[in-house]
């Protein structure tokens, strides 16, 4: 099934974590124009591609013939792609600097 640019740029929003107001804010565009886009309405192409480059998102335009080829590769890619563990956690601080919890301070 196909998404729209609509559902794509809210996924990826909401992917980042982001809510419209901060979307807006990193796009330079107004809260109300996300929501408007996301709603279904009309902006104008140079507040889109704000918003896409505030998302890293790559509006690409595609001729009708090479969609679907596009499509394809995206799809193969995407299924030959390993699944995406989630990041490790950072060293503690104990690890970060080496401390041992039963060793003596030194006076020296």
């Amino acid at each position: 099934m196909k998404s729209s640019l609509r559902e794509t740029i809210r996924a990826r929003r909401l992917a980042l974590g982001l809510s419209q107001a901060e979307a807006a804010r990193r796009s330079g565009i107004q809260q109300r124009q996300v929501s408007l886009f996301e709603r279904g309405g009309d902006v104008t192409l140079s507040t889109l591609l704000k918003l896409a480059q505030a998302l890293d998102v790559e509006l690409m335009p595609v001729p009708r013939e090479d969609t679907a080829k596009v499509e394809s590769l995206l799809k193969a890619k995407r299924e030959r792609a390993p699944a995406v563990s989630p990041p490790a956690a950072p060293p503690s601080l104990l690890d970060r600097y080496q401390v041992k919890d039963d060793e003596e301070p030194s006076n020296g």
